[in-house]
C-alpha cells in the first residue's frame, strides 16, 4: 500500500478551495475509472477542505494506480474547465451547505479556478502547520465577489436513499454474506462517481442495513428540489452501469484485491469490526478472503444486486 497526502492552499478563500476540491475529486475518479482503476479495489481517495486548504488523501494498491492518479492530477491542472462543470460543482457545494447559489459570475469563477489549477501541489509531510483565518474558512465563508450563497435551509434539499441489497436466498454462508458486502459497497461507491459526474447531487454518507442473513447497504444523496426528478432515472442508470462494470477490468481488479486481503490484513476491503457487525459476530480470515476471490462468484454477486430508491421523510 502506498499513501499520499497532497494539498493546495487558496490564500484566505476556503470557499474557492472547496469548489476546486469537488471539481478535482470528480475529475480524478472519473479519469481513473476510464483507465480501469476503481475505488476500493485499486484506490481509496478522500478529498477534503480544511480552512482555506484543499487536501487529497490517497491510498494506492499498485504502482500502476499511483501512476494513473498522478497523470490525472497533471491533466486536471491543464483542463479548460467547462462552464457547465463549474456550475454543477458550485451547486453541489451549496447542497452540502444547505444553501442555494444566489449569485454567480461564471467567467470570474472560471478565472479564479484556473489560478488555483496553476498553483503547485505540496506534500503534507513538508507542512509544519496551516491555520486559516476564521473569516476565510470553508466553514464560515459563503460568498466571494463572483459567487454568493443564500441562507441555510434544509427544506430546499430533499434527501434520497439508494438502498442496495442481495436476497438472502442467495446467501448460503458467512463467506457469501461477506462477499455480498464487499461487492455491494464497491459497486455503490463507483456508481456514485458516475452519478456525481452526470447529476448535481451531494453524497451525505452511507450506512449498513441490519439484516439477519443477507446484507444491505445504503448511500444518502442530497438533491436540489428543482432537480429531484433525476432520482427516477437512477435505477435504469444503475443497470447500465453494472453492464459497464462487467465489461471493464472491475471484476479482475476486485478478485486481485481479495487475494491481497487474504495475505495482508492491513489492506482488507472491509475492516474486521465492520464485517463482524455485518455478519452478526463472525470474523472472516485469510482463507475466507481467498474463497471470495473467485471471478465467477464475483460476477454472479454483481448481477444479484438490487437497488431501491426512496425519499427520506423527516
Amino acid at each position: 500500500m502506498i499513501i499520499s497526502s497532497s494539498y493546495k492552499t487558496v490564500e484566505n478563500n476556503g470557499l474557492l478551495a472547496h469548489i476546486y476540491e469537488h471539481l478535482l475529486a470528480q475529475y480524478v475518479m472519473k479519469a481513473l475509472q476510464g483507465r480501469g482503476f476503481f475505488i476500493s479495489s485499486d484506490i481509496i481517495l478522500t478529498a477534503k477542505t480544511y480552512g482555506d486548504t484543499c487536501f487529497m488523501d490517497v491510498e494506492f494498491y499498485s504502482p500502476e494506480a499511483q501512476d494513473a492518479y498522478n497523470e490525472a492530477l497533471r491533466l486536471f491542472d491543464k483542463w479548460d474547465i467547462p462552464r457547465s462543470a463549474a456550475l454543477r460543482v458550485a451547486t453541489e457545494c451549496g447542497i452540502e451547505m444547505n444553501r442555494l447559489v444566489a449569485e454567480l459570475a461564471q467567467d470570474e469563477l472560471l478565472h479564479e479556478l484556473s489560478a488555483v489549477q496553476s498553483s503547485p501541489w505540496r506534500q503534507q509531510s513538508d507542512m509544519t502547520y496551516r491555520k486559516a483565518d476564521s473569516k476565510s474558512s470553508v466553514n464560515t465563508l459563503f460568498h466571494a465577489p463572483y459567487i454568493k450563497y443564500g441562507l441555510e435551509s434544509k427544506n430546499l434539499f430533499p434527501e434520497y436513499v439508494l438502498e442496495y441489497s442481495v436476497d438472502e436466498k442467495y446467501i448460503q454462508s458467512p463467506v457469501d454474506q461477506a462477499l455480498a458486502a464487499v461487492v455491494m459497497q464497491a459497486v455503490a461507491l463507483n456508481f456514485l462517481v458516475m452519478i456525481r459526474k452526470k447529476h448535481t447531487v451531494y453524497d451525505r454518507g452511507d450506512q449498513w442495513s441490519e439484516a439477519s442473513k443477507s446484507v444491505g447497504y445504503r448511500t444518502f444523496l442530497g438533491v436540489s428540489k428543482k432537480d429531484d426528478s433525476i432520482v427516477h432515472q437512477l435505477k435504469n442508470e444503475f443497470m447500465e452501469y453494472v453492464q459497464f462494470l462487467s465489461a471493464s477490468p472491475f471484476c479482475d481488479n476486485l478478485q486481485a484485491a481479495l487475494v491481497r486481503c487474504s495475505q495482508n490484513y492491513g489492506q482488507v476491503l472491509l475492516g474486521r469490526d465492520t464485517l463482524n457487525s455485518i455478519l452478526g459476530g463472525c470474523v472472516v480470515g485469510g482463507r475466507g478472503w481467498l474463497e471470495m476471490a473467485d471471478d465467477t462468484r464475483i460476477r454472479k454477486m454483481i448481477d444479484l444486486i438490487e437497488i431501491d430508491i426512496y425519499e427520506i421523510d423527516y
